[in-house]
């Protein structure tokens, strides 16, 4: 277990008027005013989109003619949250001719495609706005424009040199984009585009002619809290204002009814949601209907504000969430198996295929190959398309997976469909028959770049016993909207190790002594069971974050474990 500090004693600190602890926190995150730490929408980034006044006019126009208006989604927590933002908005300002479709993750694969196309066309849509999605789509774009439909795109992925012929594109990533904050989700940016769409909806005297209020467009922002930290989105200062405003728009109960099932479902009251709540709980139970059913179910409850619907839509979404971590255990059985029996386990990297795998499940099972074996891993299911299989690969940061499928995508365009995303998650599809020269070759290129194997921790340094109280714990976790890029604090120690047992055969549960002699119980996830429990050990290095019960003073403070080695 190799420990990485992010500040050291001898680092410059600056004198701030702030707890030095919070202080050297802040500032190793890269934090140079405190007033960056104090969230107001009134500092928000202003809407300069390439665009955008194209697009907000073909809505606009849209609206006032009652024209017919499309949303097209994606299948993850991004697309969905983006989607039910659109509904709510268009259902705030009593318009009604509105639908959306989102594609089968397992069938239709990402994306706007012709066969959404045509259904828009069967439903005599004039325009259609894509969310999260479309700044890849040609084909489907130019097939949309040759129907006679009008198109706005609304993502921020990277786009290719070409950008599809839209009547308008908004999209951060753009090279001709003035938006400050790049890396706004793509719940942000229909979030953006909207509220110009509402702005300009007043000016007109749209809301006065039909004698209804303007709605609040703070108010979707629980929605793009949710979207902006399960995408994993860097949280810039921009991403947090809108983060934050939305959490506590949760916490406060303004929220819908659906939002507040999935929260009681995942054993969290509104008082105590934090951002963790969405990685670790509504995340998963939304992106599981987009894994192996239909993200319509994600959207579906998201916007359900009758308790008995809401309560329903939850309680389904919760049932898929379990179904998921059944089909992920046994395809990690699968996996095991595999690597045991082809001893891949000293290879520079891991290679899974099987046909009882499930494309939208393959990138959860290569994150844990990742995570046990510290190597670069692909995992392919069949796809929809005879003789095709799709991958999904994660690596740790000492790699670009992206560069070496563009790699063997050029030096094989003939066995090569696609492929796609970041330097340490990404997705490729190829022929099956190329799949023993693809993990070949993977491993080859995998190979030219040092791996060092050895679990790696990024840490704030020791926190002084004192600091283990219930207020310094609810601070840390509910006065900052931590993410990507913006990390929750984690440290290390050095602890007496009093209890070990395991729980529900899955947990490790620990108990602590401090070197002021105060105990404190933690809990260890997917602890390494060669390893532990081990009652020949009486002292411990802990890497660990604070957990506290509720937020309150008189709550109980405990340890997350994060990584655990014996001292003695």
């Amino acid at each position: 277990m190799k420990i990485i500090r992010r500040f050291n004693d001898s680092d410059f600190l600056p004198q701030w008027h702030m707890d030095p602890v919070l202080t050297k926190i802040f500032w190793s995150r890269g934090i140079k005013d405190p007033n960056e730490l104090s969230y107001s929408l009134k500092n928000l980034n202003l809407p300069k989109f390439k665009d955008l006044d194209i697009a907000l006019q073909l809505i606009v126009n849209a609206v006032w003619n009652k024209q017919n208006i499309m949303i097209v989604g994606d299948y993850d927590c991004d697309g969905a949250t983006s989607t039910a933002l659109a509904m709510r908005f268009f259902d705030a300002i009593d318009f009604t001719n509105i639908c959306y479709e989102i594609p089968n993750r397992n069938i239709d694969g990402y994306g706007i495609n012709k066969n959404i196309v045509d259904k828009a066309v069967s439903k005599n849509i004039s325009l259609i706005i894509t969310v999260d999605n479309g700044i890849s789509a040609h084909e489907a774009v130019a097939y949309a424009r040759e129907c006679n439909i009008d198109i706005v795109i609304t993502d921020h992925h990277l786009p290719l040199e070409e950008l599809p012929n839209a009547n308008a594109i908004v999209n951060p990533q753009r090279k001709d984009c003035e938006f400050a904050s790049k890396n706004i989700a793509g719940v942000g940016v229909i979030f953006y585009l909207l509220t110009a769409v509402c702005r300009t909806l007043t000016e007109k005297g749209y809301f006065t002619a039909r004698n209804i209020s303007v709605p609040d467009m703070r108010s979707f922002l629980d929605l793009v809290a949710i979207g902006t930290i399960a995408d994993v989105v860097s949280l810039d200062y921009n991403n947090r204002c809108m983060v934050q405003y939305g959490i506590n728009l949760i916490r406060n109960n303004c929220t819908t009814n659906g939002v507040k099932e999935l929260v009681k479902r995942s054993k969290c009251t509104l008082n105590n949601f934090t951002s963790n709540t969405i990685s670790f709980a509504l995340s998963p139970k939304l992106n599981a209907a987009g894994r192996i059913d239909e993200m319509k179910h994600g959207v579906e409850c998201l916007v359900a504000n009758d308790e008995y619907d809401a309560k329903s839509k939850a309680i389904y979404l919760d049932t898929l969430n379990t179904r998921r971590r059944e089909l992920e255990k046994n395809f990690l059985t699968t996996a095991s198996n595999i690597i045991s029996n082809s001893a891949l386990e000293d290879k520079a990297s891991i290679v899974v295929y099987d046909k009882s795998y499930i494309a939208g499940i393959v990138g959860i099972i290569a994150s844990k190959i990742l995570n046990k074996y510290l190597v670069p891993t692909v995992v392919f299911a069949p796809s929809n398309e005879e003789g095709k299989i799709v991958g999904s690969a994660r690596a740790n940061e000492e790699f670009n997976i992206h560069d070496i499928f563009k790699y063997i995508a050029e030096q094989h365009a003939e066995s090569v469909y696609a492929f796609g995303g970041h330097r340490t998650a990404a997705g490729i599809t190829i022929k099956l028959d190329f799949l023993p020269e693809f993990t070949n070759l993977f491993n080859l290129l995998v190979s030219a770049t040092p791996n060092y194997k050895e679990k790696t921790f990024i840490t704030d340094g020791e926190l002084p016993a004192p600091y283990i109280n219930p207020s310094f714990a609810r601070f840390l976790n509910y006065e900052q909207p931590w993410g990507k890029d913006f990390v929750s604090p984690e440290f290390d120690g050095r602890f007496q190790l009093i209890k070990q047992f395991v729980v529900n055969n899955l947990h490790l549960r620990l108990l602590f002594r401090l070197e002021n002699g105060t105990e404190v119980w933690g809990m260890y996830f997917n602890y390494d069971a060669a390893k532990w429990p081990n009652l020949n050990v009486n002292f411990v290095r802990v890497v660990y974050s604070l957990d506290v019960s509720a937020n309150r003073e008189d709550a109980n403070v405990s340890f997350i474990v994060r990584g655990m080695e014996p001292l003695s």
